[in-house]
Protein backbone atom coordinates (compact mmCIF):
# COMPACT_ATOMS: atom_id res chain seq x y z
CA UNK A 1 0.00 0.00 0.00
CA UNK A 2 1.29 3.45 -0.85
CA UNK A 3 1.80 5.81 2.03
CA UNK A 4 3.44 9.15 2.72
CA UNK A 5 6.94 9.34 4.12
CA UNK A 6 5.35 10.42 7.42
CA UNK A 7 3.42 7.15 7.71
CA UNK A 8 6.22 5.02 6.28
CA UNK A 9 8.44 6.14 9.15
CA UNK A 10 5.76 6.15 11.83
CA UNK A 11 4.37 2.67 11.09
CA UNK A 12 7.80 1.15 11.69
CA UNK A 13 7.99 2.78 15.12
CA UNK A 14 4.40 1.80 15.85
CA UNK A 15 5.00 -1.84 14.99
CA UNK A 16 8.18 -1.84 17.09
CA UNK A 17 6.16 -0.49 20.01
CA UNK A 18 3.52 -3.22 19.55
CA UNK A 19 6.28 -5.83 19.36
CA UNK A 20 7.74 -4.52 22.63
CA UNK A 21 4.38 -5.08 24.31
CA UNK A 22 3.85 -8.62 23.00
CA UNK A 23 5.95 -10.71 25.37
CA UNK A 24 7.77 -10.47 28.65
CA UNK A 25 11.41 -11.40 29.23
CA UNK A 26 10.42 -15.06 29.57
CA UNK A 27 8.64 -15.05 26.21
CA UNK A 28 5.14 -15.20 27.69
CA UNK A 29 2.38 -13.29 25.90
CA UNK A 30 1.50 -10.17 27.89
CA UNK A 31 0.06 -7.92 25.18
CA UNK A 32 -3.42 -7.54 26.66
CA UNK A 33 -2.11 -6.84 30.16
CA UNK A 34 0.31 -4.19 28.89
CA UNK A 35 -2.35 -2.60 26.68
CA UNK A 36 -4.71 -2.41 29.65
CA UNK A 37 -1.93 -0.78 31.70
CA UNK A 38 -1.35 1.84 29.00
CA UNK A 39 -5.07 2.49 28.69
CA UNK A 40 -5.38 3.08 32.44
CA UNK A 41 -2.46 5.54 32.24
CA UNK A 42 -3.76 7.43 29.19
CA UNK A 43 -3.95 10.82 30.91
CA UNK A 44 -0.35 10.50 32.13
CA UNK A 45 1.06 9.46 28.74
CA UNK A 46 -0.92 11.81 26.48
CA UNK A 47 1.77 14.54 26.67
CA UNK A 48 3.98 12.12 24.69
CA UNK A 49 1.86 12.54 21.55
CA UNK A 50 3.94 15.56 20.64
CA UNK A 51 7.26 13.69 20.38
CA UNK A 52 6.42 9.94 20.34
CA UNK A 53 2.83 9.47 19.20
CA UNK A 54 3.39 5.77 18.47
CA UNK A 55 4.02 5.09 22.16
CA UNK A 56 0.56 6.42 23.03
CA UNK A 57 -1.19 5.22 19.86
CA UNK A 58 -0.76 1.57 20.87
CA UNK A 59 -3.33 2.24 23.59
CA UNK A 60 -5.86 2.18 20.73
CA UNK A 61 -4.70 -1.23 19.43
CA UNK A 62 -7.80 -2.92 18.00
CA UNK A 63 -10.08 0.06 18.70
CA UNK A 64 -11.20 0.89 15.18
CA UNK A 65 -13.16 -0.72 12.39
CA UNK A 66 -12.85 0.88 8.94
CA UNK A 67 -16.04 1.37 6.96
CA UNK A 68 -14.46 3.60 4.29
CA UNK A 69 -11.01 2.29 3.33
CA UNK A 70 -10.75 4.93 0.60
CA UNK A 71 -10.90 7.67 3.26
CA UNK A 72 -8.14 5.94 5.22
CA UNK A 73 -6.05 5.57 2.07
CA UNK A 74 -6.30 9.33 1.51
CA UNK A 75 -5.08 9.93 5.05
CA UNK A 76 -2.09 7.57 4.81
CA UNK A 77 -1.02 9.30 1.60
CA UNK A 78 -0.96 12.61 3.46
CA UNK A 79 0.40 13.95 6.72
CA UNK A 80 -0.77 16.43 9.35
CA UNK A 81 -1.35 19.89 7.94
CA UNK A 82 -1.57 18.71 4.33
CA UNK A 83 -4.44 18.11 1.93
CA UNK A 84 -6.09 14.77 2.54
CA UNK A 85 -5.47 14.82 6.28
CA UNK A 86 -8.98 15.28 7.60
CA UNK A 87 -10.24 16.30 11.04
CA UNK A 88 -11.12 13.65 13.62
CA UNK A 89 -14.78 14.72 13.66
CA UNK A 90 -15.03 13.92 9.95
CA UNK A 91 -13.03 10.68 10.16
CA UNK A 92 -14.99 9.46 13.20
CA UNK A 93 -18.11 9.20 11.02
CA UNK A 94 -16.38 6.56 8.86
CA UNK A 95 -15.19 4.38 11.75
CA UNK A 96 -16.64 1.91 14.17
CA UNK A 97 -15.09 2.43 17.58
CA UNK A 98 -14.91 -0.12 20.39
CA UNK A 99 -16.79 0.98 23.50
CA UNK A 100 -13.67 0.71 25.68
CA UNK A 101 -11.92 3.29 23.45
CA UNK A 102 -14.50 6.06 23.90
CA UNK A 103 -13.04 7.35 27.21
CA UNK A 104 -9.55 7.30 25.65
CA UNK A 105 -10.80 9.36 22.72
CA UNK A 106 -12.45 11.84 25.07
CA UNK A 107 -9.16 12.22 26.97
CA UNK A 108 -7.17 12.67 23.76
CA UNK A 109 -9.51 15.37 22.49
CA UNK A 110 -8.89 17.42 25.65
CA UNK A 111 -5.17 17.90 24.94
CA UNK A 112 -3.46 20.09 22.35
CA UNK A 113 -2.90 18.06 19.20
CA UNK A 114 -5.41 15.40 20.25
CA UNK A 115 -7.43 15.71 17.04
CA UNK A 116 -4.38 15.12 14.83
CA UNK A 117 -3.20 12.36 17.15
CA UNK A 118 -6.48 10.45 16.82
CA UNK A 119 -6.45 10.67 13.02
CA UNK A 120 -2.83 9.52 13.01
CA UNK A 121 -3.64 6.67 15.39
CA UNK A 122 -6.56 5.48 13.26
CA UNK A 123 -4.28 5.55 10.21
CA UNK A 124 -1.64 3.51 12.03
CA UNK A 125 -4.23 0.93 13.02
CA UNK A 126 -5.48 0.87 9.43
CA UNK A 127 -1.95 0.22 8.18
CA UNK A 128 -1.33 -2.43 10.85
CA UNK A 129 -4.44 -4.36 9.82
CA UNK A 130 -4.60 -3.71 6.07
CA UNK A 131 -1.11 -3.08 4.69
CA UNK A 132 0.41 -6.34 3.46
CA UNK A 133 3.86 -4.76 3.14
CA UNK A 134 3.76 -4.00 6.89
CA UNK A 135 2.81 -7.57 7.77
CA UNK A 136 5.35 -8.97 5.27
CA UNK A 137 8.10 -6.85 6.79
CA UNK A 138 7.06 -7.93 10.30
CA UNK A 139 7.07 -11.60 9.25
CA UNK A 140 10.58 -11.24 7.81
CA UNK A 141 11.73 -9.45 10.97
CA UNK A 142 10.16 -12.20 13.11
CA UNK A 143 11.94 -14.90 11.08
CA UNK A 144 15.22 -13.03 11.42
CA UNK A 145 14.77 -12.80 15.19
CA UNK A 146 14.00 -16.52 15.37
CA UNK A 147 17.15 -17.30 13.37
CA UNK A 148 19.18 -15.06 15.67
CA UNK A 149 17.70 -16.80 18.71
CA UNK A 150 18.54 -20.18 17.18
CA UNK A 151 22.09 -18.97 16.54
CA UNK A 152 22.29 -17.78 20.15
CA UNK A 153 20.97 -21.16 21.31
CA UNK A 154 23.59 -22.93 19.17
CA UNK A 155 26.30 -20.69 20.64
CA UNK A 156 25.06 -21.54 24.14
CA UNK A 157 25.05 -25.26 23.31
CA UNK A 158 28.60 -25.05 21.92
CA UNK A 159 29.72 -23.18 25.05
CA UNK A 160 27.99 -25.77 27.28
CA UNK A 161 29.61 -28.60 25.33
CA UNK A 162 33.00 -26.93 25.62
CA UNK A 163 32.58 -26.53 29.36
CA UNK A 164 31.45 -30.15 29.74
CA UNK A 165 34.46 -31.32 27.74
CA UNK A 166 36.82 -29.23 29.83
CA UNK A 167 35.27 -30.64 33.03
CA UNK A 168 35.66 -34.20 31.79
CA UNK A 169 39.30 -33.61 30.85
CA UNK A 170 39.96 -32.11 34.29
CA UNK A 171 38.40 -35.20 35.90
CA UNK A 172 40.79 -37.34 33.85
CA UNK A 173 43.74 -35.45 35.27
CA UNK A 174 44.42 -33.05 32.42
CA UNK A 175 45.13 -29.43 33.19
CA UNK A 176 42.60 -26.79 32.16
CA UNK A 177 43.66 -24.36 29.44
CA UNK A 178 41.87 -21.55 31.29
CA UNK A 179 44.76 -20.48 33.59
Amino acid sequence: MKKSRYYSDLIKSYNDEVDDLLTDSEGKSVLQKRLNDKRREIDAILPMIEFSPEMVAVSFYGAFGFQAPEVMQGIVLSQPGRTGFIAWSRLRKTLTVSDWAEPLIASALKVAGGDVFLVTTAALEFLRTRDSSVSDARAIEHETRQEQNEDDDNDDEARDLGEAGASWLAEQGFESLDH
